[in-house]
């Protein structure tokens, strides 16, 4: 109940920013995150900032981040992408999912397939928790309303912590 009050605080977040969310249909669960969009024409001299690709995989990998973290923005310490069919024009998925979890940081893959699976482009991640606080979560009523929509399964990931004595693994 309350991890599902914090997906639906995210989606609510995204979808009421500044900026119009770049994908149609959103769905989060623990560490995972999908993002359905479309790639229109992409400009020959397009900074990478303003390329579609980089906008969707950068906001799935953000929201699966965010997933695990529930009092926190996360920002990103790096993120590369690797655009497999630049040409490519029309409707994609972006999925990501937390690889490893290791307390502040997460690392994040992410993939961008189009109707036929195939990939357009990939992209990893590293996030960790910023200075800003996530607002309130979302009512109840928003809470039951959101509960029909489908979410992706949880991810499966490694929680790492680093000791004086080497790194544990909590799998």
């Amino acid at each position: 109940m309350v991890a599902n009050q914090h997906f639906q605080r995210l989606k609510r977040i995204y979808t009421s920013g500044d900026a119009e969310p770049s994908g149609d249909r959103i769905a989060i669960s623990y560490g995972r995150a999908e993002l359905e969009g479309t790639i229109e024409g992409v400009q020959a001299r397009a900074i990478v900032e303003e390329m579609p690709h980089h906008r969707l995989l950068s906001d799935t990998a953000a929201l699966a981040a965010g997933s695990l973290e529930k009092e926190h923005y996360v920002t990103a310490e790096q993120f590369t992408i690797d655009i497999v069919e630049s040409e490519y024009e029309g409707p994609v998925v972006a999925s990501a999912e937390v690889v490893m979890a290791e307390p502040p940081r997460y690392v994040v893959r992410a993939v961008m397939v189009d109707d036929e699976g195939e990939l357009v482009a990939e992209a990893q991640g590293v996030f960790r928790p910023g200075d800003n606080d996530l607002p309130p979560a979302p009512s109840t009523d928003d809470e039951e309303a959101a509960s029909e929509a489908s979410t992706p399964p949880p991810a499966s990931f490694m929680p790492v912590h680093t000791t004086p004595y080497g790194v544990l693994c909590l799998n």
